[in-house]
C-alpha cells in the first residue's frame, strides 16, 4: 500500500528516528509489525476492525487514541492526531502520497545535512512541518556549498531557524 511503513494511530514511522536507525533497536513501523506492536491496543483494535488506519475508523477518536501523546525522547508536535484528522478528511491514499514525499525528503536531508549528530532534530523538523514548508526548506538548502559535513549541517540549522522564526 504504502512504500514507506506508517503507525495505525497516526505516526509517520518513517520520519521517527527508530525506523531511521540501524541495528537491533531499529522499528520497521507498526504497518510491518514493528517494534512497538505487541503492546499497542490501537494496533490489536485497528486489526481486528479490519481497517488500515485509526483516521478511517467511525469511532475516531476514541480513548485509545486519546491517551497516545508524543514520545518521551521525541518532539513529534502531536503529529498522530495531525494525521489522523487528515485521513479522516482526505482519506488514506491522499495521505500516504504526500507522506511518501516527506520521507523522501527526509532521506535526502540525511544524506546531505547530517552532520552525525543531526538525525533526531531532522526527524523532529520533518514530523512537525508541513510538506509546502519542508519543500520550501529543501529548495532554499539546495544552494548550501559548504564541503564540511559538519558546517553544512550547521548552515542547514541556520537555514531553518531563519525561515521558521522571521
Amino acid at each position: 500500500m504504502s512504500r514507506y511503513a506508517y503507525g495505525y494511530c497516526g505516526m509517520p514511522c518513517a520520519l521517527c528516528t527508530r525506523y531511521r536507525t540501524a541495528g537491533d533497536s531499529r522499528c520497521p513501523g507498526c504497518s510491518c509489525d514493528g517494534y512497538y506492536t505487541e503492546p499497542c491496543k490501537v494496533h490489536r483494535c485497528i486489526r481486528e476492525k479490519g481497517l488500515d488506519h485509526c483516521g478511517q475508523c467511525g469511532d475516531f477518536p476514541c480513548p485509545k487514541l486519546g491517551k497516545m501523546g508524543d514520545f518521551r525522547d521525541l518532539n513529534t508536535g502531536h503529529v498522530k492526531e495531525r494525521t489522523c484528522r487528515a485521513v479522516a478528511a482526505a482519506g488514506l491514499p491522499a495521505w500516504l502520497a504526500e507522506y511518501e514525499e516527506k520521507a523522501d525528503l527526509l532521506t535526502a536531508a540525511l544524506e546531505r545535512y547530517n552532520n552525525g549528530r543531526m538525525k533526531r532534530y531532522l526527524c523532529e523538523l520533518f514530523l512537525q512541518q508541513d510538506l509546502e514548508t519542508l519543500r520550501h526548506i529543501m529548495a532554499r538548502a539546495e544552494a548550501l556549498e559548504e564541503p564540511d559535513p559538519k558546517a553544512r549541517g550547521r548552515a542547514f540549522q541556520a537555514l531553518v531557524r531563519e525561515m521558521l522564526d522571521p
